[in-house]
């Protein structure tokens, strides 16, 4: 993206590729596994697909009048030094960060239940945390200035 981040990933790209300086880690007192957020990272294409799924089963299920809502997820939450972690060892660099005080309002962990996709979409994530962090560096390093 142009501008300020509003996600944990796209801030992590961008220090990685000179844009930002340094990471801002919120927190890393959390009653996690290393202290810091949780949450459900899903690679873009997986995201994709699931919104692809949903079509084909709106299309597939012609009679269906209503609303209906599925959650898209690897149902697994990964940490934001998980993230940074994963992401250093996709570019073979460091990512310098800060540790800062917690944000208001943030959980310490949540992810997607995915299984109602799994059965009635036949959908559900296959991508990993690794193929996440090498396409957003591939697309960042690429696109220095965000999309134009």
């Amino acid at each position: 993206p142009k501008g300020i981040p509003n996600n944990l990933l796209p801030f992590v790209a961008q220090v990685a590729v000179g844009k930002r300086e340094q990471l801002s880690i919120f927190g890393d007192d959390y009653p996690t596994n290393d202290g810091s957020c949780e949450r459900d990272y899903l690679h873009v294409m997986d995201l994709a697909e699931g919104h692809v799924a949903a079509l084909n089963w709106l299309q597939n299920n012609e009679s269906f009048r209503g609303v209906e809502a599925f959650n898209l997820g690897t149902g697994t939450g990964t940490s934001v030094f998980q993230i940074v972690t994963a992401f250093e060892q996709a570019i073979d660099e460091n990512i310098p960060y800060q540790v800062s005080p917690r944000r208001a309002g943030d959980l310490p962990a949540f992810w997607a239940n995915a299984e109602k996709a799994n059965k009635q979409l036949k959908w559900q994530a296959t991508r990993s945390l690794e193929q996440m962090m090498e396409d957003t560096w591939r697309w960042q390093s690429n696109n220095p200035d965000g999309y134009r």
